[in-house]
């Protein structure tokens, strides 16, 4: 058998400093990567993950996912811990465990029986969410300012019979628009996905005229919400649904270590299948959606962007101008007029759909220019 390539999962408990040192100097196995989080097990190539029960990022679905990808999965375990340690991986569905005190030798010998009676297979293309055939995902977002956007991806969802989800972690809102409750929400939502412990559905918020999954109760919570689980949830909701609105938070700035304040926008931006910017029609409103939308076009070149400038008045010049302008900065990126319609106002005031008007029929044609 060729030198089998490793990844190992991060831990506290001394197996995998002494595992790693050991095959540095004698061999039998390379050590590929050690893994700090999830999406790095998914995006890493290696044959065979050495994972414990007491990661923070062991799952079901994050085992169900290396497996799908040709790689297997061996759970390491503390035998003082009793007998629940062994059953929590098996119950995540490893290929095979190992106690932590195992020697180097043996750990190595435990990852060779398993990839002799299950050799790995070619991993299949897993499409993401930007390039699933089962549903068109649709990136709503503005720049800080309150610009709208919760009430363009409301009418969004509404008008194209589509399921919302507020993956706002700044300031969160969808719910609470139309009247809906806080609970369940998209905390939930990944709780169910990543312990596989029923149906997304079980998450969802059906009012008179919108389904959506809520988002956080406050803002304040923002770290809760990790990119790799939401996008997870994304996932699910996507295959069932013909198409999905994700309302995103206002940032997009690059952090320089880390994911930053906004790594969930920035995620969600990269997997949108078309992404709409949504700016309010004056000078700082012009600037603040220009930043916004070469920030997201930057992230994510190949998805189509639209910048909706929300609230316009009727004025011919005025939306000339800004035409003007924004062709002038954005060369390329179409613009869509969203009008001042006091309807809209009303409806927020009642957590109630907008009715039959200008805004309307505007966001009906803004469906159709993203594909709803």
């Amino acid at each position: 058998m060729a030198e089998v390539e490793l990844a190992l999962a991060a831990s506290t408990r001394p197996w995998v400093d002494s595992l790693h040192r050991f095959l540095a100097d004698h061999g039998g196995a390379r050590v590929r990567t050690v893994l700090m989080g999830a999406e790095d097990a998914l995006s890493e190539s290696y044959d065979a993950l050495i994972i414990d029960d007491v990661c923070s990022f062991l799952t079901p679905r994050l085992v169900e996912q290396v497996r799908r990808r040709g790689r297997l999965v061996v759970g390491v375990f503390d035998s003082r811990d009793g007998a629940d340690a062994k059953r929590r991986l098996l119950e995540c569905g490893v290929d095979d465990v190992v106690e932590d005190g195992a020697s180097p030798d043996e750990f190595v010998a435990v990852v060779r029986r398993v990839l002799e009676l299950a050799p790995p297979t070619a991993a299949p293309m897993l499409p993401s969410v930007g390039s699933r055939t089962g549903g068109r995902v649709v990136v709503v977002g503005a720049p800080p300012g309150g610009c709208g956007a919760t009430e363009v991806a409301v009418g969004l969802a509404i008008s194209a019979h589509a399921m919302a989800v507020d993956a706002d972690d700044v300031a969160p809102s969808l719910a609470q628009r139309v009247g809906a409750p806080l609970h369940p929400n998209l905390r939930t939502a990944i709780d169910i996905v990543h312990h596989q412990s029923g149906s997304v559905e079980d998450a969802v918020i059906e009012t008179d005229s919108l389904r959506l999954v809520a988002g956080l109760v406050n803002g304040d919570d923002w770290a809760q919400l990790h990119p790799g689980e939401v996008e997870a949830v994304i996932d699910e909701v996507v295959i069932e649904n013909r198409a999905v609105v994700v309302n995103v938070g206002s940032g997009l700035e690059r952090p320089q270590l880390g994911e930053g304040r906004f790594g969930l926008a920035r995620g969600l931006v990269v997997k949108a299948d078309a992404i709409i910017a949504v700016g309010l029609p004056h000078p700082v409103g012009l600037t603040r959606l220009v930043r916004w939308v070469l920030e997201a076009a930057d992230l994510a070149p190949e998805s189509p962007v639209i910048a909706a400038v929300n609230r316009i008045g009727r004025s011919p010049y005025q939306r000339t101008e800004v035409a003007t302008e924004l062709a002038r900065a954005l060369p390329g990126v179409p613009v869509h007029f969203l009008p001042e319609d006091k309807r809209v106002t009303e409806a927020a005031w009642a957590g109630t759909s907008v009715p039959s008007g200008p805004f309307r029929r505007s966001i009906r044609k803004l469906a159709a220019e993203v594909g709803l």
